[in-house]
């Protein structure tokens, strides 16, 4: 089983608590997908606003 099947799984029990039901396996392992990406992005947005945070004070 991969990464994203069990966070998808995961996310399937997550949205059953809150009542919410009917998504497909792919829908759920689509959303898993979009979230790591979204994740990426942000964590690399972040250390780029490092990055030139830490540039700036050493300028």
């Amino acid at each position: 089983m991969s990464i994203l099947s069990i966070m998808a799984a995961i996310l399937e029990e997550k949205l059953r608590e809150h009542g919410i039901s009917g998504l497909t396996r792919l829908d759920r392992e689509t959303i898993v997908h979009s979230m790591i990406e979204r994740t990426a992005e942000l964590e690399a947005n972040i250390k780029q606003r490092q990055l030139g945070s830490h540039l700036d004070d050493q300028n």
